[in-house]
């Protein structure tokens, strides 16, 4: 049995979050969803993203250094559930911590180059799932690929979800201009059967 660290994005530790870490421990597994922007929480639409990138911008060091410290805490094997800004923070445990032993990535990761590549590499035989909308403006389409690529040459399980519409967070059902039910439906059955694997 593996312990689930379910990691926000900017939006911040929303409802949906909260609820998806329940329906995991519904299900057997033990699962943690901690705060990593201390109570901040954000709406999407324009305003609700602008705001926080801005938080982000002036927070984020420090909440990827909680992340880091909740991960520590933690004992035993680790699957890391990470949404957005927070797929990019599960893919850098997944990649530098031993004890991380599967991921799955909703709305971001991806192997960057220049500037942006942080010298990580996906280590052998880690499984991977990474979940997008085929129209999400957010989802960064060849980094992502790339890391797929290399993940799968690395002798990874790899499944890479595409799912209808444009919804970054399509699973959130507050966020109704990026809901999609249908979506949110397979993208939990998804979750389930990743998870299954470490029962």
């Amino acid at each position: 049995m593996a312990t689930v660290l379910l990691l926000h994005s900017a939006l911040g530790r929303r409802p949906a979050i909260i609820g998806l870490a329940e329906t995991i421990r519904s299900l057997g597994h033990e699962a943690v969803a901690p705060d990593l922007f201390e109570g901040a929480v954000f709406d999407g639409g324009t305003d609700g993203y602008a705001a926080a990138m801005a938080h982000l911008k002036t927070h984020g060091e420090a909440a990827a250094s909680r992340v880091t410290q909740v991960y520590a805490a933690l004992t035993g094997p680790v699957v890391v559930l990470g949404f957005s800004w927070g797929a990019g923070q599960a893919q850098r445990l997944a990649e530098t911590e031993p004890g991380v032993v599967g991921a799955l990535l909703v709305g971001g990761g991806g192997r960057y180059g220049g500037t942006w590549d942080d010298g990580g590499r996906w280590r052998p035989c880690i499984p991977l799932a990474v979940h997008h909308a085929i129209g999400d403006e957010w989802v960064d389409a060849d980094p992502l690929a790339a890391l797929v690529r290399e993940a799968a040459t690395n002798g990874s399980d790899v499944s890479d979800y595409v799912y209808p519409g444009s919804g970054h967070l399509f699973m959130d059902q507050e966020l109704t201009a990026e809901f999609d039910a249908e979506g949110a439906e397979l993208f939990a059955a998804r979750v389930q059967g990743f998870l299954s694997r470490f029962a």
